[in-house]
């Protein structure tokens, strides 16, 4: 398999990855505002889809940072 090859398939799949965390990032801020957990785990719906905006944000960043610099 060629580099170049490799690197174009690496970036596709990070950019699944960007657009999943997208899509989940979306769908907690809209459970967030309806009131409504994403998951239903037992904990208190804010703290559960805050916990979820912040990790699904913080992996968008790290998946750019990634597409960008490497």
């Amino acid at each position: 398999m060629e580099h170049k090859e490799h690197h174009k398939r690496e970036a596709l799949f990070l950019i699944v990855f960007l657009l999943i965390f997208s899509v989940v990032f979306i769908l907690a801020l809209a459970n967030l505002k309806r009131g409504i957990p994403i998951f239903g785990i037992g904990l208190s719906y804010i703290i559960e889809d805050t916990i979820i905006l912040v990790l699904s944000a913080i992996a968008m960043v790290k998946v750019s940072w990634h597409i960008a610099f490497c």
